[in-house]
């Protein structure tokens, strides 16, 4: 099972030292880096850009560009470098090995078999109703879903070879190596080792990492998919392994979406559509093999210390 260890210091403290880490690295160092790449690189009305990005797809580029390297800054060097000057660690500890090609494989089995049997989860969660008991937080939540939802379309629409080639390093490589780096390598790690139960931490960070992308139509469907990695690092002790699927996760839907706009793929990747039943519960059935395969064969090798 995971043994990798991110602090000496007590967890709790450990976790309050990650938190302010990742709101310095990400939230405003992050930020001020993306900031000034639009400020540099958008010529004309910012604002009026930014407040409506779909009806301004020159700057589509720019806010791609921007994103990875806030995400590059806030989410992988700051992370790293707290690691080797505070914890007086390397982050290489928390991966072993870098997977062959079967268990790439089975790993975009995995992803896939659990993306479709999810489906009906996704479906129902695009399609709540915030009461209004909710009142300002839901507008709220509302809001920066649909701000969210622009963003997406503004970077995802209409791509070309060379801005799909930039979205796939932002979106897939780029966020799949550093949430999972601040997410399962570091927060889950140290919720495990607070809580003393690996179940509970792993739900935890799965539950924070959805909720950190202040998306609420999307905050269960998300979270499943954080639990999902979680276990692999769990089982594997080996980030590598919930990266990649993080990776292919977000690498293939870019995919499908674009081989649709190229009229090379029928099928609707934005759909929030369930899939057919016996297709979820056939995925669901080979999916629950596929893990347990998985838990079987990685629980048995030698954990990096």
């Amino acid at each position: 099972m995971q043994g990798n260890l991110v602090s000496d210091r007590p967890a709790s403290i450990s976790l309050l030292r990650i938190l302010v880490m990742l709101i310095f690295g990400y939230i405003i160092m992050g930020n001020v880096v993306a900031m000034m790449v639009i400020g540099f690189m958008v010529e004309g009305n910012l604002v009026e850009a930014l407040s409506n990005p779909t009806e301004h797809p020159e700057i589509s580029s720019t806010l791609l560009i921007a994103q990875g390297l806030g995400s590059l800054t806030g989410l992988v060097l700051i992370p790293w470098y707290y690691l080797w000057s505070f914890e007086k660690r390397s982050a290489t500890a928390l991966f072993g090995n870098l997977p062959n090609v079967v268990w790439i494989g089975v790993t975009a089995l995995i992803v896939v078999g659990f993306g479709i049997s999810m489906s009906p989860v996704t479906e129902w969660n695009a399609n709540i109703e915030l009461p209004a008991w909710t009142g300002a937080f839901g507008e709220y939540m509302t809001t920066m879903e649909k701000q969210a939802e622009s963003i997406i379309k503004a970077v995802t629409g209409n791509m070309t070879p060379g801005s799909f080639a930039l979205a796939f390093v932002v979106i897939s490589l780029i966020a799949g190596l550093g949430e999972e780096l601040v997410f399962r390598g570091l927060i889950q790690t140290e919720l495990q080792r607070a809580l003393g139960n690996p179940h509970v931490g792993i739900w935890l960070a799965a539950a924070f990492f959805s909720a950190f992308h202040l998306q609420i139509f999307g905050f269960f469907p998300r979270m499943l998919i954080g639990a999902l990695v979680g276990y692999l690092y769990f089982w594997s002790g080996n980030l590598w392994y919930p990266v990649i699927a993080h990776m292919l996760n977000n690498g293939l839907q870019l995919i499908g979406l674009y081989l649709n706009q190229q009229g090379l793929l029928s099928y609707d990747v934005e759909s929030m559509e369930s899939a057919p039943w016996p297709a979820v519960i056939a995925s669901l059935i080979i999916t629950g093999v596929l893990l347990y395969f998985y838990k079987i064969n990685q629980t048995t090798r030698k954990q990096p210390s």
